[in-house]
């Protein structure tokens, strides 16, 4: 088996490898509708301003039971130099006809070693486990394979769907409860791709937080770093997908501060899945019902303009409470569990 990085301007190689971690995305998980090739690519070539992105494919030699040169499996390293420099994540993906030849195992390992040589000293994975109790995690083959390779658990984010429409009924009694405990104070705004650049700056200070505001279990997070440049960056490369952003803020009527926000993305046409993005309200701004008004908002305006979409997937931490009851009221339910490992890595050269 050879690892090596994949030629991202080789659209022949980048097919092959998307190939191959779709058939590994869908293996479990039948519900989903990847994002399309030509969505990925442009994911793949434009990461955001200070983030570095690796990418790399396990290929067969022919003397380890795979085909010669067969993508059996891809792999994914991100760095930011802007915040939580400490920190690596990792993604990898083994094709669905080339499990336990120790694809996987390799992959990590080369990320764990990159990671190590960039002088960080955790590194953090998400998996997905198709059940709904928290028990069955123990003993899961995707747990015990990260365990096996030094990495702990230390949080678990539940995924939560919901489908498609939520009748008006429902929104507005939501709506009515909610409304009372913030009108008068704040504000609510909706934006189709992108909120307006006088407002990117508070949008970004809130977003920034949430890393920090949220649970996010046994891992110490700071600040991340994001500038309405990076933004506008990010923006760009959703309408260069074909995507579309929708996005409701909360903005205090006093002080002009975003103080809550959350974000729906629509992957490109005829995709019928919508993936909720942060949601957030900002800690000082809390025990205003913000969290349902942003969220209702959002989705009325989604209903509205894309009636063709059919459900809308969220993931939260297990103990956020608080916007756990916000989803359960509006009609999530779980799907599958997230469990979020780590391995602690002592510097290069130690």
């Amino acid at each position: 088996m050879r690892i090596t990085p994949l030629d991202l301007a080789d659209d022949v190689a980048c097919r092959r490898a998307y190939d191959a971690g779709v058939s590994a995305i869908v293996l479990d998980r039948p519900w989903i509708s990847p994002a399309s090739l030509a969505e990925a690519l442009v994911d793949w070539r434009h990461p955001e301003p200070g983030i570095r992105q690796e990418m790399v494919v396990a290929l067969g030699d022919g003397d380890d039971g795979l085909p010669l040169d067969a993508v059996a499996g891809t792999a994914t390293l991100w760095l930011s130099d802007d915040d939580n420099t400490d920190k690596a994540w990792v993604e990898v993906r083994v094709h669905a006809d080339h499990r336990r030849r120790g694809v996987g195992r390799a992959l990590v390992e080369h990320l764990v070693a990159r990671a190590r040589a960039e002088g960080r000293v955790e590194v953090l994975a998400d998996l997905a486990v198709p059940v709904t109790d928290r028990a069955d995690l123990v003993g899961h083959p995707y747990v015990a394979f990260a365990q096996a390779l030094g990495f702990e658990q230390v949080a678990v984010d539940v995924n939560r769907h919901l489908e498609l429409p939520v009748a008006d009924e429902a929104l507005d009694a939501l709506e009515e409860r909610a409304r009372p405990r913030w009108e008068g104070r704040y504000s609510l705004q909706t934006h189709v791709d992108g909120v307006p650049e006088e407002l990117r700056q508070g949008l970004c200070d809130a977003m920034n937080r949430l890393a920090t505001d949220a649970p996010s279990g046994d891992v110490d997070f700071e600040p991340e770093s994001l500038t309405p440049a990076k933004y506008a960056h990010n923006l760009k490369v959703l309408r260069e997908q074909g995507r579309h952003r929708l996005t409701t803020i909360a903005v205090e009527d006093a002080t002009g501060v975003v103080a809550a926000y959350t974000d729906l993305v629509l992957p490109a046409e005829p995709n019928p899945v919508v993936w909720q993005w942060g949601t957030l309200v900002v800690a000082e701004h809390r025990g205003h019902a913000l969290g349902t008004a942003v969220k209702v908002a959002n989705l009325r305006r989604l209903q509205a303009d894309h009636p063709a979409r059919e459900r809308v997937v969220t993931g939260n931490n297990d103990t956020n409470r608080w916007m756990i009851d916000v989803n359960e009221a509006m009609g999530f339910r779980v799907r599958e569990l997230c469990p979020e490992v780590r391995r602690r890595l002592e510097p290069a050269g130690a």
